[in-house]
């Protein structure tokens, strides 16, 4: 898809993928900004309205490294809306897992950090399967 990476994960325990994902972000020397537990909040918001949840595990992290976002900026100053990075483990009703972020685009013609913002993300997930 041209908007969005995603990879089903070999294995069928979710925080071992979470974990991994982690554990890989923090070796590459990026910090975690935040954590959001979307299959919670998006799980009680549909009980409430009658429905089923979607989600049986999902979790955004948010990720920055300074000097990646500095090589960002240099390109140009409205990378900044890039920050922080993000990429999501989440888990369906099927126990299936999968690991997935955004697509990021160029801002303007020539700008060339959207395309290594991408395959950082990509290596950083693929480093977590191994």
């Amino acid at each position: 898809n041209e908007n969005i990476f995603i990879i089903k994960a070999h294995t069928k325990d979710f925080q071992e993928s979470l974990l991994k994902l982690k554990d890989e972000i923090n070796f590459e020397g990026f910090t975690i900004v935040y954590e959001l537990n979307l299959a919670k909040s998006t799980n009680e918001v549909a009980e409430l309205l009658g429905k089923k949840g979607v989600l049986k595990e999902g979790i955004n992290l948010g990720i920055c490294k300074s000097s990646f976002t500095l090589q960002m900026v240099e390109e140009n100053i409205n990378n900044i809306n890039y920050c922080p990075l993000g990429i999501s483990v989440y888990q369906n009703k099927n126990n299936e897992i999968f690991i997935s972020y955004k697509k990021y685009k160029t801002i303007k013609n020539g700008d060339k950090i959207a395309l290594k913002i991408n395959e950082v993300l990509k290596d950083l997930i693929f480093k977590s399967l191994d």
